[in-house]
């Protein structure tokens, strides 16, 4: 678990349930089941399209013990999740106006939502699997 600022602006903090120093561009969702037991909302990389989104990692970072719970107090994570633009990981082709949700590994690919999935917004550039690309949040819940 590290500790992560929710937006550089935020004075708000969130545990991290792993090391998130290679999380950069990936998709976090709230753990409630760790919330719950660490008493503070935890937060993970998101592992479905049912998972409520939180925020993208923008600068990922291990835990500053370098053990399990700790805290990653140089880790940031971009929360403005309504009509703005960050850096995303694409998880798969990703094509320039494509919708996009999560895959398993917190990464991000074309959209094909079922009932319950979360669209997460619209590439503004394309990229190959495992590039950055530019995301305009517009979540949507199908």
């Amino acid at each position: 678990m590290a500790l992560a600022d929710l937006n550089p602006r935020s004075t708000l903090k969130f545990l991290l349930n792993a090391d998130a120093t290679t999380a950069a561009g990936k998709l976090l969702t709230i753990n409630g089941a760790d919330s719950d037991t660490n008493g503070v909302t935890t937060l993970q990389v998101a592992t479905a399209a049912t998972q409520v989104p939180v925020g993208i990692v923008v600068v990922g970072a291990a835990s500053d013990s370098g053990s399990y719970p700790g805290y990653a107090t140089s880790c940031e994570i971009y929360d403005t999740l309504i009509g703005c633009f960050d850096g995303a990981l694409a998880g798969g082709t990703i094509t320039s106006g494509a919708a996009v949700e999560v895959d398993s590994t917190g990464r991000f690919i074309v959209a094909s939502p079922s009932a319950g999935d979360f669209v997460i917004g619209f590439a503004m550039t394309g990229a190959a699997a495992g590039e950055q690309f530019t995301i305009k949040f517009a979540v949507t819940k199908f």
